[in-house]
């Protein structure tokens, strides 16, 4: 167990189980980061318990909110409190990184680092790297409001339907007809001009074969893209974009259906969780796909 700020300790399921150099501490508080953990001093200090798997693919960033205001409300009222997972390595590490960036405004490098300097064996999984990415790309604020946390959700969602054949609950973009915000860029149906999409909602992709993942980040050979970083090929016959509130069968979990005008009912695409081609060969998924025949885009400066 290590102090690694003032009044926090990170450390692993040992050091929770230690109430002797707790006590030595002064340890008042203790967040459990752990799968289904069972806490060994419940009358002793107060817990909050997170029930996550070490797993790259675990979506602990939707944690990070709860998890900081326990952390901080503690070291406020002059409290103690302990971080701790299993091994002290991973998710306790990553979960006391988001709470110096959120506080210090710091990137999940400089977080990291000052957490090795004061205990050296943490090493956060590849995913929860990427998260704390993420966290810091969307300013410390986990909203589904945040087009980049979106997108993550939409990828875990994806990755689930893979993995275990069915898909968890769904987040989807806002219905751009209910908010009348500006878009320097809006996609319109051809027959009846009824609003769809803007440009937060729109997936961009380099042309060409292979898989495109749908996430906040475009993974390829080249490197690591960000959506929005180069505009889509205009060889591609289709856009591809989030999916929708207006589309019918993404609320009720359907994996594939038709994409429809939700005022005209008129046939603009499709959407499948498994993927699909785009003309220019791009393999993209998941695929929520408007053919650009069917809608009208404007652009504005």
């Amino acid at each position: 167990m290590d102090e690694v700020a003032k009044g926090l300790y990170v450390g692993s399921s040992m050091a929770e189980t230690d109430k002797q150099k707790l006590d030595k501490c002064g340890i008042t508080h203790i967040l459990s980061v752990a799968s289904r953990y069972a806490p060994s001093h419940p009358k002793d200090f107060i817990y909050k318990l997170v029930s996550v798997d070490d797993l790259p693919e675990e979506n602990l960033i939707q944690h990070f909110p709860e998890c900081n205001e326990f952390i901080d409300s503690t070291l406020r009222s002059g409290g103690r409190v302990l971080v701790h997972c299993m091994a002290g390595q991973s998710r306790s590490a990553a979960v006391s990184a988001a709470y110096l960036m959120q506080r210090d405004s710091l990137t999940a490098e400089q977080a990291l680092a000052t957490l090795k300097e004061k205990r050296q064996q943490i090493h956060p999984n590849a995913g929860f790297r990427e998260q704390l990415q993420l966290y810091y790309d969307i300013d410390y604020v986990v909203s589904a409001e945040k087009a980049l946390y979106r997108r993550f959700l939409i990828s875990h969602s994806a990755e689930h339907y893979r993995e275990y054949g069915n898909l968890g609950p769904i987040v989807a973009g806002i219905d751009p007809s209910k908010i009348g915000l500006p878009s320097r860029r809006l996609v319109r149906c051809k027959k009846c001009r009824r609003a769809l999409a803007t440009e937060a909602n729109i997936l961009e992709h380099h042309a060409g074969a292979g898989q495109t993942e749908f996430s906040y980040k475009k993974r390829d050979n080249g490197g690591i893209y960000t959506p929005h970083a180069f505009p889509q090929n205009r060889a591609c016959s289709s856009l591809f974009i989030e999916p929708m509130e207006w589309m019918d069968g993404v609320g009720e979990g359907l994996v594939e259906s038709k994409v429809q005008c939700p005022k005209c009912q008129a046939k603009l695409g499709s959407f499948n969780w498994a993927g699909a081609q785009c003309s220019c060969g791009r393999w993209i998924t998941p695929s929520f796909q408007i053919h650009r025949n069917k809608v009208d885009e404007t652009h504005q400066r």
